[in-house]
């Protein structure tokens, strides 16, 4: 039999960002879904590594995300220290500098993301384990944006697409009863023609990136998938499938 293994992830938060221009500029922008690197340094903060190391052995993952709400995008007007380009402030060093930094950061509100992450089985169990007990506060882009719970959905067992198939939808369910279609965002080869887009978001250590190819696809759902809004119920249906995964009948036959 077949042991191909994934973890499963929710990112759900009031706010979440994930940029993918390197560096501190006038505008942090965000990409309409989860970035590796963004996830890649979400496990990292659990596991304790520091900020700017390299991924390690988190570089053999793949990830693949399917968008159960794509969420509404936002911007916030935000200033690093003092009330004014014109005020001068003193540093923590002892000196002074003029005036406050102005920034734009760009979010996605009401976002919701279910992320499957394959690799060496080892990984993934270590990597989980992490989640539950982190060293550090996992935050999904910005440390202003804490996840809501639960977001480890543990191992699950099969192909990524039955995954994909069968963890429960942030989303209301239709009322018609009808199936929802959602966009699934993955990793391709360069010069596949399914490529639908290029992102910036594949970690080196140190702020550097290379350039990563994706496909977005769709994907066609029952609306009984659907958790609705309730937080008792979405709580409850996430927890049971954690605890109560649903095998894949390829993996029983193999």
């Amino acid at each position: 039999m077949s042991t191909r293994q994934a973890l499963v992830l929710r990112l759900t938060a009031p706010m979440q960002s994930w940029g993918v221009r390197g560096g501190f500029t006038d505008y942090r922008d965000t990409a309409s879904h989860p970035t590796r690197s963004g996830v890649i340094g979400f496990l990292g903060a659990a596991l304790g590594q520091p900020r700017d190391e390299a991924p390690g052995p988190l570089s053999a993952l793949d990830i693949a995300v399917r968008v159960d709400r794509p969420g509404s995008p936002m911007e916030d007007y935000h200033t690093i220290g003092g009330q004014s380009p014109t005020e001068v402030v003193p540093c923590a060093d002892g000196g002074r500098r003029a005036g406050a930094v102005i920034t734009h950061r760009a979010y996605l509100a009401d976002a919701s993301f279910t992320v499957v992450l394959t690799g060496p089985a080892a990984l993934l169990r270590k990597a989980s384990d992490a989640l539950d007990h982190p060293v550090h506060p996992p935050y999904l882009g910005r440390r202003a944006c804490p996840p809501t719970t639960p977001y480890n959905l543990g191992i699950q067992h099969g192909s990524v697409t039955h995954i994909l198939k069968t963890v429960p939808l942030d989303q209301e369910p239709p009322h018609t009863g009808e199936p929802v279609t959602v966009d699934v965002i993955t990793t391709i080869a360069p010069g596949d023609p399914r490529a639908t887009h290029t992102l910036n978001d594949d970690p080196h250590g140190a702020r550097h990136f290379a350039e990563r190819t994706v496909a977005r696809s769709t994907l066609t759902l029952p609306a009984a998938l659907c958790t609705g809004r309730d937080a008792t119920t979405r709580y409850t249906r996430l927890h049971a499938y954690r605890y109560s995964p649903q095998p894949d009948p390829r993996e029983a036959r193999s």
